[in-house]
C-alpha cells in the first residue's frame, strides 16, 4: 500500500515535462502528504491535452451517492482494478500520473522507510481519477487513487506491497484514454517492478508534522522511543 508520501515539484517544469497544461490550486509542497488531501495529477483528456490538476486522494465513482466512501479508496491494486466496482470504470480510461518525490511504507513493526530514486528524479506513480458531483448542476470534485502491485524481493523487507511506477516507454499508452485498461495495466506491471529495484530506501523517524526533515535518513539504533 502506499499511504503516505512526498511531493517537492516544480510544477512549471512538470507541466513542461509532461506536454501539460497546469491549473489553479495545485498544492503546496509537502512531505507528509496523507489520503484526503489535495494533491497533483496528470491526466489526459479524449482531444489529447494532458492537464496538470488538483484532486482529492481518495477516489470516488461517479454512482457514489456520498464523496465519503465507506472504506478506503486511496490505494487500489492493480491486479483487480478492472473488476473491483468502485474502480473499474476509471481503469477502462481513466488513468493518471500521480507524481511525487518519494513514498513511505511501514514495516509490521510499524518503522517507517522512505523510498526515492537515487538521483532525485520525480517518481511516475501510476494512479486512476474519476470525476464526482452531488447532482446536475453542482461543482464536479476531482478525486484519484493510487494503484500498488506486489512489491520487489528487496522493498518486501518493508512492506509486501508497494505503488506502482509507470515508465517512459509506457507514459503515452497509459495516459490515453484511446487505449482500454485491459491492454495497458497488465502490460504496465513488469516494467513498473523493474524500474522499482533502482528506488533507494532508508528508515526515517516517526511521520510528525511537515518538512523535508522528515525524509531524511535515520539509524535504526537512534529510534525515537514510542510513548
Amino acid at each position: 500500500m502506499c499511504g503516505r508520501f512526498a511531493a517537492d515539484l516544480d510544477y512549471s517544469s512538470l507541466a513542461q515535462h509532461y506536454g501539460a497544461r497546469q491549473a489553479p490550486g495545485l498544492p503546496e509542497p509537502s512531505w507528509n502528504i496523507s489520503p484526503g488531501s489535495v494533491i497533483a495529477l496528470v491526466a489526459q483528456d479524449r482531444h489529447g491535452q494532458r492537464h496538470l490538476h488538483p484532486a482529492r486522494w481518495n477516489l470516488v465513482p461517479s454512482w457514489s451517492e456520498s464523496d465519503q466512501m465507506a472504506y478506503p479508496t486511496h490505494n487500489a491494486r492493480v491486479e483487480s482494478a478492472l473488476t473491483k466496482r468502485t474502480y473499474a470504470d476509471s481503469a477502462k480510461s481513466q488513468r493518471a500520473i500521480i507524481p511525487a518525490s518519494g513514498y513511505y511504507e511501514w514495516t509490521p513493526d510499524h518503522q517507517p522507510y522512505y523510498f526515492q530514486a537515487p538521483d532525485g528524479h520525480t517518481l511516475n506513480i501510476g494512479g486512476l481519477y474519476s470525476w464526482w458531483r452531488a447532482r446536475p448542476g453542482q461543482p464536479w470534485l476531482l478525486t484519484a487513487t493510487i494503484l500498488t502491485t506486489q512489491a520487489t524481493p528487496e522493498a518486501a523487507r518493508v512492506h509486501d506491497r508497494m505503488p506502482l511506477l509507470i515508465t517512459d516507454e509506457n507514459l503515452d499508452s497509459w495516459l490515453d484514454p484511446g487505449i482500454e485498461g485491459t491492454a495497458i495495466l497488465p502490460k504496465a506491471v513488469e516494467p513498473g517492478r523493474r524500474a522499482s529495484e533502482a528506488l533507494t530506501m532508508h528508515p526515517v523517524a516517526p511521520l510528525r508534522g511537515d518538512g523535508p526533515e522528515l525524509t531524511e535518513a535515520m539509524a535504526l539504533d537512534q529510534r525515537v522511543k514510542r510513548i
